[in-house]
């Protein structure tokens, strides 16, 4: 089965600066998501929320990616690595590019996000 990154958008940003003292540790929180739109059968959505707290500011950004297959999703595909494992792999250095240069251009130092093992998170949050 062959799958295509059709595009992708940034759906919330917000993005403040600290200015009290004190922060002593960076703090990073991914999530993923993914989805089936009912009016197309062979779209999906894989959707990440991001958190970076860094020692200067906070910065939150969720985003949605849009899929497309080559055939007709099936319930066997949905339970399958492709949504969980294989399009977050494909999407994430979108993302990742974007907070770096996001950061970089707000003149703070920029953030590199590290790369992710989504089988490594998609094993664990099945008990693997």
């Amino acid at each position: 089965m062959k799958i295509q990154l059709l595009d992708w958008k940034i759906e919330h940003l917000n993005y403040d600066i600290i200015t009290e003292e004190g922060r002593k540790d960076n703090v990073f929180d991914l999530s993923t998501w993914h989805s089936f739109p009912e009016e197309s059968e062979s779209i999906f959505l894989v959707g990440f929320k991001i958190k970076v707290n860094d020692l200067n500011f906070d910065l939150n950004v969720e985003c949605t990616f849009r899929f497309e297959v080559d055939k007709k999703i099936t319930d066997e595909f949905k339970l399958s690595h492709f949504p969980k494992v294989n399009a977050p792999a494909i999407a994430f250095p979108f993302l990742r590019a974007f907070i770096s240069n996001f950061t970089l251009q707000a003149g703070v130092n920029p953030v590199i996000l590290p790369s992710i093992n989504f089988t490594e998170i998609n094993n664990s949050a099945n008990g693997e």
